[in-house]
């Protein structure tokens, strides 16, 4: 029989997480197998996370937040073809795939960041994550995803 594991209980192990460390390479370490453990589970999805809004090819549905916003966890979809250019979030984020592929570049800026309106990049690394895989973008990370398949996509987005 397959442990469960909720939503709920993947929060408390955040919080958890959080309380003891912001070492972001121990947050991954720790958080990442539990978001990919939550992933796994089909019990917390709903069949509205595959209906992305027509206008944007885009949709967040909000699984958790905390009252001071310092953790969200999301389920977000993309229709076919659509994507977010270069963009950070301004927090550490952990992201697994759900179902279809996502292609996900990061970049490496290169200006001295005195142009809130401008950012010179370059490409540093390019994959793609599907059901399972795990990507990691620390605090301040530029990147940006596409969907290229021809179905949507879903993954599950922790920030914090």
């Amino acid at each position: 029989m397959q442990e469960q594991y909720s939503v709920a209980q993947y929060v408390a192990d955040l919080r958890r997480i959080t309380a003891e460390t912001e070492d972001e390479n121990e947050i991954f370490k720790q958080v990442g197998p539990l978001a990919q453990r939550l992933a796994g589970k089909e019990d917390w999805i709903d069949e509205r996370y595959f209906t992305p809004d027509e206008e944007t090819g885009f949709s967040a549905f909000l699984l958790h937040e905390e009252d001071d916003h310092r953790l969200t966890v999301l389920a977000a979809s993309w229709a076919p073809g659509m994507g977010v250019g270069p963009h950070d979030h301004g927090t550490w984020a952990v992201v697994v795939g759900v179902q279809g592929a996502e292609r996900n570049i990061r970049y490496k800026r290169l200006d001295d960041r005195s142009n809130p309106e401008h950012a010179e990049l370059e490409i540093k690394e390019e994959s793609v994550a599907g059901p399972g895989d795990l990507v990691c973008i620390r605090n301040g990370g530029i990147h940006s995803v596409r969907n290229d398949s021809d179905d949507v996509t879903l993954s599950l987005h922790t920030y914090g």
